[in-house]
């Protein structure tokens, strides 16, 4: 199967919302490049002041439009060197997630706050975050099709559906929480977990104004670490658990990372390759590269799961950027924290 038609793509769709269905997040492949998407405990518990982050992803280019996500998200340390060796940061994320020929698109844009409390032993946080959205979502009416306009041979748009679908914005506000800790005992190795809570208020995401879909609570888990395994070389283990409603998601894998150039380097360079496993669901090859205080990712996702029957096995491509810099706003030395 070359491609999948796009009515059964609009009748799959005008199924989840007619039904009242559990909605699940979008993901990123590369979640830990994406912090604030993750955990908001996560804001302001890096190397540096300032850290910019973009993710792009494109999924299933098999069909005919292909769904996409986007975000875009700034954290700052605001009180740098004035609190000890604790850390308190803000942060702001712009969220994008469009799918499907409906032109079904939600934007999310939120703002956070980070606290880490160092717990006495050099480079150990324990780290609590809040965070506090807008969500906007959209449709296209007019570009659905539902079985009350089958005319006998096919799908007729020329039939009322007589639906009373509302493709106007519809608002809602969202609220998240997040625990972290993390262990650097130097810029080398680090060790964290952490978990969150999204969807607290559990948002009404239905576009039928007569009924009610409530948006599940997500709970998140993460863990990882980096540690030299000798020379130039290091392990990069990562693992991440989501349970929204009934679905459930569990990544696990990671990257060896080799360092081209001295420790001591104005702008080290080091690459790293690795994977990503989704468990019964998509093998993800992935590429890294950090230059100073800039690093770039690659990954592809390749369906292992009935789903590559008409996706062709491809998955998703994702892109990601990060910059982490010091602002030269912060008093004393840089404080060991996890490299995400």
């Amino acid at each position: 199967m070359k491609s999948i038609p796009t009515y059964i793509l609009t009748i799959f769709f005008l199924v989840l919302i007619n039904t009242g269905s559990e909605a699940q997040d979008p993901h990123f492949s590369q979640f830990y490049i994406s912090p604030l998407t993750l955990n908001p405990a996560l804001v302001g518990l890096k190397n540096g002041d300032i850290r910019v982050a973009a993710n792009y992803r494109r999924q299933w280019s098999s069909i005919s439009h292909p769904f996409q996500t986007m975000s875009v998200a700034a954290d700052y340390n605001i009180l740098g060197g004035k609190i000890g060796e604790n850390l308190m940061g803000v942060g702001l994320m712009i969220f994008n997630d469009k799918a499907g020929t409906a032109g079904l698109r939600r934007t999310k844009v939120s703002a956070s706050m980070g606290y880490s409390q160092n717990l006495g032993i050099e480079g150990t946080f324990l780290s609590i975050g809040f965070e506090a959205g807008l969500i906007q979502q959209k449709v296209d009416p007019d570009k659905l099709l539902f079985e009350t306009q089958f005319d006998g041979e096919g799908l007729n748009d020329q039939i009322g559906s007589g639906e009373d679908i509302n493709g106007n914005s519809l608002w809602n506000y969202d609220l998240t929480v997040g625990l972290a800790w993390a262990y650097a005992p130097d810029h080398n190795t680090s060790f964290y977990l952490g978990g969150s809570l999204a969807h607290l208020n559990r948002p009404n995401v239905s576009f039928y104004d007569s009924s009610e879909d409530l948006l599940e609570m997500k709970y998140s888990f993460y863990g990882g670490a980096e540690f030299r395994m000798g020379g130039h070389l290091s392990a990069i283990p990562r693992a991440v658990f989501l349970k929204q409603g009934s679905h459930s998601e569990f990544n696990f894998g990671g990257y060896i990372k080799l360092k081209m150039s001295q420790a001591r380097s104005d702008n080290p360079f080091s690459l790293s390759i690795g994977g990503m496993y989704r468990l019964k669901d998509a093998i993800i090859p992935m590429i890294r590269m950090d230059y100073g205080p800039i690093a770039l990712g690659l990954s592809y996702d390749l369906n292992v799961s009935s789903l590559s029957v008409a996706s062709n096995t491809q998955g998703g491509m994702e892109l990601s950027f990060v910059y982490k810099g010091f602002s030269g706003a912060a008093d004393g030395p840089p404080i060991p924290c996890p490299t995400f």
